[in-house]
């Protein structure tokens, strides 16, 4: 018969997704850099295929994000690159190409934390019209 608890041991792994999101970063193998660059280019062409396709994602596996970080990486990638143009085509040093990539991850994540709060607002605005109707 095989146990039912734990019996008071803490399980050896973190609750958190997220460690496991980072080691994932590591391991260049398990990343669809395929699928990442079929994703950018259809975000950029017809983000409707790509909503379409993370739909049937969740439907199937019940899960809208991703497991695969490849997504950010291609992102501060690219980012690191472009960075890089535009201190060698304006003449910047090194110095100066840090602080546009901290700038521009700061409006990143600047943007990000608004639409997490407009999002989070509309949903709760949402879910309380739909509650107080039924």
């Amino acid at each position: 018969m095989l146990p039912i608890g734990s019996k008071g041991r803490t399980p050896s792994r973190s609750s958190s997704p997220f460690p496991h999101y980072l080691r994932r970063i590591i391991k260049w193998q398990q990343m669809d850099i395929e699928y990442t660059f079929w994703q950018m280019l259809h975000l950029c062409s017809s983000p409707k295929v790509v909503y379409q396709h993370t739909k049937y994602h969740k439907q199937t596996k019940n899960q809208w994000a991703r497991d695969d970080p490849a997504f950010v990486v291609v992102c501060i990638l690219l980012l690191a690159v472009s960075t890089l143009a535009y201190c060698a085509t304006y003449d910047h040093g090194t110095g100066h190409a840090v602080f546009v990539e901290q700038l521009w991850l700061q409006f990143a994540g600047c943007m990000h934390l608004m639409c997490t709060a407009i999002r989070s607002s509309h949903c709760l605005s949402c879910c309380t019209v739909t509650m107080k109707g039924s």
